[in-house]
């Protein structure tokens, strides 16, 4: 049997803005807030791509 790991980008893939914006006010340090708020920029983007049709 074989066994796939999930890729950091599927794992990704999975989150919510939501799920995201609650990881960014349960982070401990300024570098971890900021890293949640990149990755919720990125999922937003996401978003607008998607009501756009591109």
């Amino acid at each position: 049997m074989e066994h796939k790991e999930k890729s950091l980008y599927d794992i990704f893939m999975s989150y919510s803005y939501k799920d995201m914006m609650k990881l960014f006010q349960n982070a401990k340090t300024k570098e971890e807030k900021d890293f949640y708020a990149n990755l919720s920029n990125i999922i937003l983007q996401r978003e607008q791509m998607k009501v756009i049709g591109k």
